[in-house]
């Protein structure tokens, strides 16, 4: 799991303040002088949307010296304890989140971590994360992103993974140019309880054309899917461009199909490898533009695909633009 365990924040906070007593950042005579009590709600909310039953822990402490550096510490490490036990109580509640900017977990049956987006573009990029279900059959995901990593004022689609779906992706669009997003991948377990994973960020594109804009290139998502065929689409506007050769590609392998655009620079130097990487041409010579459709038949049942469409143009040197990638799985 990639976030934050709180209790080791509380830690490194209190060892600061314990640091702090002793090299005189905190004045000793800080301290009170009545015993200090600590109390807390029992862990394990029936819900977190109504008052739970209050069943009270006391933690009491008297200094034997209220003006020494030890009683000092004895306080600060009592007030750890009931910082623990808060939290014991709020995540088994699921309320577990981000606080001051830290993120973690709560004890939710799954981990989820959040990879780094990919197809990152002037207005678009994809986020991507993963997901270990442990003992879970299904999660439902998300990710949460904006501008601000203190406030993801923005979510995905809450989709259901089946437990063999170890990986998960949405394509985000509409971004600024040149500017940096933050996002974190978020699961919710069969019974409720949220887990979260770290925070990443990357930056969208700012160069631009100086002279000619670069094809658009987007798909839609699969329809009409059964356990042996699907049907593609997605559109091209070459913009200020000609004579584009146009082509789907498709496959079982993630990463081969997102490295289109990196690896190869035309239609031909693809080359195909079974059912991990497959492609199909469908126009020749693009002018304007156009919307395309393609049919897969002779899937596998049950697996996962990628796909994505692209077009070869000559700006000086052969190109490659493809749209980000998708995906979808045929029925068992």
């Amino acid at each position: 799991m990639d976030t934050l365990s709180v209790q080791k924040v509380v830690i490194s906070v209190v060892g600061a303040l314990v640091a702090a007593v002793f090299f005189g950042s905190v004045p000793v005579h800080a301290a009170v002088e009545t015993p200090y009590y600590y109390y807390y709600t029992t862990p394990g909310y029936t819900s977190p949307y109504t008052t739970p039953v209050q069943t009270y822990y006391q933690y009491q402490y008297v200094p034997q010296n209220q003006y020494t550096n030890q009683s000092q510490v004895e306080y600060l490490l009592a007030v750890l304890r009931q910082l623990q036990a808060q939290l014991a109580s709020l995540c088994s509640a699921g309320l577990c989140g981000q606080v001051a900017g830290v993120t973690y977990s709560g004890y939710s049956d799954i981990d989820v971590t959040t990879l780094s987006a990919t197809n990152i573009d002037r207005d678009e990029a994809r986020l991507r994360g993963s997901i270990d279900f442990n003992s879970d059959r299904y999660a439902y995901a998300w990710f949460e992103w904006g501008t601000n990593q203190n406030n993801l004022n923005r979510t995905t689609s809450h989709i259901r993974y089946n437990d063999n779906d170890d990986t998960y992706s949405v394509r985000i669009t509409n971004l600024d140019r040149n500017e940096r997003y933050y996002f974190r991948a978020i699961g919710e377990d069969e019974s409720g309880r949220l887990d979260y994973g770290a925070i990443r960020n990357f930056q969208t594109d700012g160069s631009g054309s100086s002279r000619n804009d670069d094809p658009d290139v987007t798909i839609e998502s699969a329809r009409n899917v059964t356990d042996r065929r699907a049907e593609l689409r997605g559109r091209v506007d070459m913009n200020d461009f000609d004579n584009g050769i146009v082509f789907f590609v498709y496959g079982q392998d993630q990463s081969q199909v997102e490295d289109i655009a990196q690896d190869y620079d035309t239609y031909n130097d693809l080359d195909e490898d079974g059912d991990d990487l497959q492609k199909e041409r469908v126009d020749s010579s693009l002018d304007g533009s156009r919307s395309y459709t393609m049919t897969l038949n002779g899937l596998d049942n049950n697996e996962r695909y990628y796909f994505t469409l692209c077009v070869q143009y000559d700006d000086g040197d052969d190109v490659l633009e493809c749209a980000p990638v998708d995906d979808f799985r045929t029925d068992p």
